[in-house]
């Protein structure tokens, strides 16, 4: 499961292809697009234009989609604060990406790999 099923799973009955359709790209896209963002997103130190030009730049989805994706979520999260307080929760100890941090390095980043692995394996 990675960082977006994660936050989509939070979000209640929202599937990625309504969110996707929400902002105008396709699923595959967002999926693309989406996990690159998050993960630029959660050690907390790039903010959230520069976070989209770099997943842009590396899936070739449009950074302005990209940036949308942010205040979707937050409306769908029910995020006090907006984007900002999105992505507060984020980044925080305890916050979204925390309950994916399994190992409590803080980086969900090798938990997701470990879990993703396991699929396959």
């Amino acid at each position: 499961m990675g960082m977006l099923d994660g936050l989509l799973g939070r979000a209640g009955n929202l599937d990625l292809g309504a969110l996707a359709a929400q902002i105008g790209l396709s699923p595959e896209q967002l999926s693309s697009g989406g996990e690159a963002l998050l993960s630029r997103l959660a050690g907390g130190s790039v903010d959230a234009a520069a976070a989209a030009h770099g997943a842009a730049a590396e899936t070739g989805v449009p950074a302005d989609k990209l940036q949308a994706l942010l205040p979707a979520l937050a409306g769908h999260l029910g995020s006090e604060g907006g984007v900002q307080g999105l992505l507060g929760q984020l980044t925080q100890p305890g916050g979204l990406l925390a309950s994916l941090d399994k190992d409590g390095d803080g980086n969900p980043l090798d938990d997701i790999a470990g879990m993703a692995k396991g699929l396959f394996s």
